[in-house]
C-alpha cells in the first residue's frame, strides 16, 4: 500500500479523484480572444474512510476550486471524482449533499441573516425531508449539544453570536443529515487564534465520535500539521506532493513543499519573521511557465526543468512531481 492513495487492497475509497481537470475562460479585455485557466490540471488521489486529508498551496493554486468540485458545486472539465467507487455523474444531487456537506470560511456569510439556529441547522433535514418536525427539534438540539451550543440559542440570530458560535452553527449544520464527508474550506482562518483552538478540538472530537473523513483545505500549515493524517500540496493547479503529515513536515522532497515549511511562523520571537515560501514572482496562472510549473521559483532548478514537465511519481513516502525524484530525468 503506498501512502499517495493509503488505500488497502480491495478496499474502495469513499473519495476519489481520477485525473480531475477544471478549466476556465478567461477575458482580459472587451476586445481580446479568452484565454484558457487550467485551475485544476490533472489532480489524482484517494480519501480511506475516517481519514483527514489537508490540501495545501499558496492563494491561487486551485485548493479551493478543487473542493467546490468535491462538493459537487462545479463540473470538472476532465477525469473524474467518485464516491465510494460510483462516478460523480452516476450520483444525484441530493445524494451528494447527504455525502458531502461543506464548512465555510466565513461563518457569518455562509449563515442567513434571518434565520434563527435552529431554522439554519434544520434547513439540510427540511430539504432532504428527513423526519418529522417533532423528530427534527430532537435533532436539532442534539446536534446543537454536541457541538457546544446552549439549547436557550435555537431561537438566536447569527448576529447575536460570536465569530466562533457562528462556526459552530455552521458545523451543526452540515451534520444535520449524517454526511460521511465534510469539505471545510479555510474553516479557522477567520477566527482569533483561541477560538481557532477550540474549533480545531472540536473538529477531531467530532470526527473520532461521527466516524467522519475530512477534506481540510487551508493554507495554515500549522493547523493542519495538529489535525490532518495526509497533506497534499498544490502549485499552479498541479499536485506536486502528497504523503503523510508527518513525512511531509519532517522530510519535504518538493523544493515547493519545502519553502512552504520555511514560511511557518514561529511562536518563538527571538527567531523573528520567517522567509516568504519562495523567491521571485507567482506566476501568471494564464500563462504558466513551461516545463515544471515551479522552476522559475525554485532553487533547485535544472535546465531540464524549463523544457520538460516531470512526471509524477509514486512511492512508500508518498507522491511528488519532480525532476529530482524522476528516473529517467535521471538518465537524461
Amino acid at each position: 500500500m503506498s501512502a499517495a492513495s493509503a488505500i488497502a487492497p480491495g478496499e474502495t475509497p469513499v473519495l476519489e479523484c481520477d485525473g480531475v481537470t477544471r478549466l476556465f475562460r478567461v477575458k482580459k479585455g472587451l476586445f481580446e480572444a479568452a484565454s484558457i485557466l487550467r485551475a485544476v490540471d490533472d489532480v489524482s488521489f484517494a480519501v480511506r474512510k475516517g481519514e483527514v486529508l489537508a490540501i495545501v498551496g499558496e492563494s491561487g493554486c486551485g485548493k479551493t476550486t478543487l473542493a467546490r468540485m468535491l462538493l459537487g458545486l462545479l463540473p470538472p472539465s476532465g477525469g473524474t471524482i467518485r464516491f465510494a467507487g460510483r462516478p460523480m455523474e452516476d450520483v444525484g444531487r441530493s445524494e451528494i449533499a447527504a455525502r458531502v456537506q461543506p464548512v465555510f470560511q466565513d461563518p457569518y456569510s455562509s449563515l442567513n441573516p434571518r434565520k434563527t439556529l435552529g431554522q439554519i441547522v434544520g434547513l439540510p433535514l427540511a430539504v432532504h425531508r428527513i423526519g418529522t418536525e417533532a423528530e427534527r427539534r430532537d435533532r436539532i438540539a442534539r446536534i446543537m449539544e454536541l457541538v457546544g451550543l446552549p439549547s436557550h440559542l435555537v431561537h438566536a440570530y447569527p448576529n447575536q453570536l460570536s465569530g466562533g458560535q457562528r462556526q459552530r452553527v455552521a458545523i451543526a449544520r452540515a451534520l444535520a443529515i449524517e454526511p460521511g464527508i465534510v469539505v471545510f474550506d479555510e474553516p479557522t482562518s477567520a477566527l482569533d487564534v483561541s477560538v481557532q483552538a477550540q474549533i480545531l478540538n472540536l473538529l477531531m472530537e467530532l470526527r473520532r465520535t461521527l466516524k467522519l473523513t475530512y477534506v481540510f483545505v487551508s493554507h495554515d500549515l500549522a493547523v493542519v500539521e495538529h489535525i490532518a493524517d495526509r497533506v497534499a500540496v498544490m502549485y499552479l493547479g498541479r499536485l506536486v506532493e502528497l504523503g503523510d503529515t508527518g513525512t511531509i513536515f519532517e522530510d519535504p522532497r518538493h523544493p515547493y513543499t519545502e519553502t512552504l515549511l520555511r514560511s511557518i511562523l514561529t511562536p518563538d520571537p527571538s527567531l523573528g519573521l520567517p522567509p516568504g515560501p519562495t523567491g521571485g514572482e507567482f506566476p501568471d496562472p494564464l500563462d504558466p511557465p513551461s516545463g515544471c510549473r515551479f522552476h522559475p521559483r525554485c532553487p533547485k532548478a535544472m535546465d531540464l526543468c524549463g523544457a520538460v514537465a516531470p512526471e509524477a511519481e509514486t512511492d512508500s513516502p508518498g507522491l511528488v512531481e519532480c525532476h529530482l525524484y524522476n528516473e529517467e530525468s535521471h538518465d537524461r
